[in-house]
């Protein structure tokens, strides 16, 4: 079983038909759908026939039932503390033409989120636990992700982090990051993340600063595809031709393939390429899963 740790939130998508006109009008399509980083691994991962669990929170109210219901639905088991004062989360999602996205969050209840919403018994019993960086970063949900963090580290579980946003890393600072967080099993971070963490700008020089903190580092390369290292091997795997139409939640989908394929066998090299592919997918889709 893989445990999920991170923000769930509603999505709302401005699809625009042409690049925005700051003061003016930018035509678009919208739509509502549940997101959240976190919640968006769970599904892919419940969709690749992985046994998992979500823990997070929402706020009483029809977006959080709403929420909540649709993960059971997708196959995830939910267990999701209920915020009885702040809101459930809501992220305003700006895709351009060219399927680049930018996103505005209302953390709401998710930056609340703390060491007693996190069940021991839960930690104790996954074969993983994944950490979504958002509830690690921000300082009003990090006490939270800390203490999922020690359950694992209790029980022996492998611990999988997204890094998730590379300006709250610059903000955190890189020795404050890495004193929070220590060794990890799996690192999964994008570009300009890895770059963040390392201060390197190339990837392959990137991946040796970080493996100093992770036994698998693989790095998300966007239309690059994937750079990795584990011991001392390295894999490069190049991103599958696909049309972007929204690229809002493909790295969580790479996420998803990636630890699917890396649990049922270790084998890095491969799990790169299921983790491209499922990206790709995803960023082939209109929204956001």
């Amino acid at each position: 079983m893989i445990t999920v740790i991170g923000d769930i939130a509603v999505d709302i998508v401005n699809m625009l038909r042409a690049p925005l006109a700051r003061g003016s009008d930018a035509p678009a399509r919208v739509r509502v759908m549940p997101g959240g980083s976190g919640a968006n691994v769970a599904v892919w991962l419940a969709r690749l026939d992985q046994q998992v669990t979500f823990i997070g929170r929402v706020g009483d109210d029809p977006f959080g039932r709403w929420l909540t219901d649709d993960l059971a639905a997708e196959g995830v088991q939910p267990v999701l503390a209920v915020d009885a004062v702040r809101g459930t989360g809501v992220i305003q999602v700006l895709v351009e033409p060219d399927g680049e996205r930018t996103m505005a969050p209302d953390r709401g209840a998710n930056a609340f989120w703390n060491a007693g919403d996190v069940p021991e018994e839960v930690i104790a019993r996954a074969d993983l636990l994944h950490v979504v960086g958002y509830v690690l970063l921000d300082r009003s949900s990090q006490d939270g992700a800390l203490q999922a963090m020690r359950y694992a580290r209790a029980h022996r579980v492998p611990i999988s982090l997204d890094p998730s946003s590379h300006a709250p890393l610059l903000s955190l600072g890189t020795a404050e990051f890495w004193r929070l967080v220590g060794h990890v099993t799996l690192l999964l971070p994008n570009r300009h993340e890895a770059q963040a963490l390392s201060g390197e700008t190339d990837p392959d020089a990137a991946l040796t600063v970080l493996r100093e903190h992770a036994a698998v580092v693989a790095i998300k390369l966007d239309r690059a595809g994937c750079v990795a290292a584990a011991g001392a091997e390295r894999w490069q795997v190049p991103a599958s031709p696909v049309t972007i139409a929204n690229a809002t939640g493909a790295g969580d989908a790479f996420n998803a393939g990636f630890l699917a394929s890396w649990l049922a066998d270790g084998d890095t090299g491969a799990a790169c390429l299921a983790g491209v592919t499922l990206g790709a997918q995803a960023a082939a889709l209109a929204t956001t899963r």
